[in-house]
């Protein structure tokens, strides 16, 4: 597609938004349709259904201005002259006159047996070509089939895209398709990845309160979980039933999702400094410790079936744990003044570098 091409692809993105703009005219249109059609024109077979003649829109264009319809036919009969554009949406157009203007049908149908000076663009709409067919410009059809006869005419650019060539992997089969959902898991992780560095940056202390408090919580962290994430979709739907309530219900969302991170940072961190100290005999840093335990978090996803279960339950734990230690909270839900909890010590203040490594003490309680 050439550089004059491209600006015909994306006329149909752009008509779409102006047909919807002016859709009350359109609506005036519609009722009006019935007094377009000239007096004495009789129904065709498909409009008859057993005698008796079926309520359809039908508006005939001939000479005059634009044509913009909606869920309408615009009809060009042979031997007129419609003397500008036609963009229809939801409908369909009909061409066995003559079209000066271009041609431009978004979710609709294009049946063209006579001639168009101008292009013919349509967006997931069958296109139809006969024979003895006249275009001057472009044929260009987005996402819709094509039947053009061998003998019709156009004069400039034929561009057929569909959405698979878009997605090649798609035309692979199954074959195509797992491929496309390993992609997009890697994308997931990779996206994961990077909240949880910027979780780790932002509040290592609270990661490793929560981190200390999750082996001996981490049962009631299951229920907390479950019981929060329900809650969370349930007032999700139920503010997003009011238009008002929307913004409500993506904030709710989205702080759900902060505070999933901030918990699945503190089980990485346990996970990955635990390896360092029995595997690799060694203290790994707080950061190390968060993308060791990715890893293996990133694995186990990674694995069919079980990798989406794996999860799943990680993310309850996570919301649930870090709900339970109030965020990593060192008072957790008591009150300001109540002492910290007998095992948990609070971890000493870094002045400079990279942040300590805070471990549970031996016999941690909750």
């Amino acid at each position: 597609m050439n550089q004059r091409v491209l600006p015909r692809v994306l006329v149909p993105l752009i008509a779409a938004v102006l047909c919807l703009g002016i859709a009350p005219v359109a609506a005036g249109q519609a009722r009006d349709s019935e007094s377009a059609v000239e007096p004495g024109a009789t129904a065709t077979p498909a409009e008859r259904d057993g005698g008796h003649l079926l309520r359809r829109h039908h508006v005939r264009v001939g000479e005059g201005s634009p044509t913009v319809t909606i869920s309408d036919e615009a009809y060009v009969p042979k031997g007129e002259v419609h003397h500008d554009d036609i963009v229809c949406l939801l409908g369909k157009v009909r061409v066995e006159g003559e079209v000066t203007g271009d041609v431009v049908v978004i979710l609709g149908s294009v049946e063209i047996s006579g001639s168009v000076r101008g292009d013919v663009i349509a967006v997931m709409s069958p296109t139809h070509i006969h024979e003895n067919a006249v275009i001057e410009g472009d044929l260009v059809s987005i996402g819709g089939p094509l039947d053009r006869s061998p003998s019709s005419s156009v004069g400039g650019q034929e561009v057929k895209l569909n959405f698979l060539d878009f997605v090649p992997f798609l035309r692979g089969g199954w074959a195509g398709l797992w491929k496309l959902l390993f992609l997009l898991k890697l994308a997931k992780l990779a996206g994961l990845f990077l909240m949880l560095l910027l979780v780790t940056a932002l509040v290592p202390r609270r990661i490793s309160i929560i981190a200390a408090s999750f082996p001996d919580r981490w049962g009631m962290s299951i229920l907390t979980g479950l019981i929060a994430y329900c809650a969370t979709m349930v007032l999700c739907v139920i503010l997003a039933v009011t238009l008002i309530g929307i913004p409500l219900a993506i904030a709710l969302w989205f702080a759900a999702k902060v505070v999933k991170w901030i918990g699945l940072a503190s089980i990485l961190f346990l996970i990955g400094h635990t390896l360092g100290r029995n595997v690799l005999k060694r203290e790994l840093s707080h950061l190390a410790a968060v993308l060791g335990g990715f890893a293996v978090y990133a694995v186990i996803s990674l694995v069919p079936f079980f990798g989406g279960v794996f999860a799943m339950v990680m993310s309850v734990l996570a919301l649930g744990i870090a709900l339970l230690t109030r965020f990593g909270s060192e008072e957790g839900w008591k009150k300001p003044g109540a002492l910290p909890a007998p095992g948990v010590a609070p971890p000493p203040a870094s002045p400079a570098g990279a942040p300590p490594v805070y471990t549970p003490a031996p016999g941690a309680g909750a």
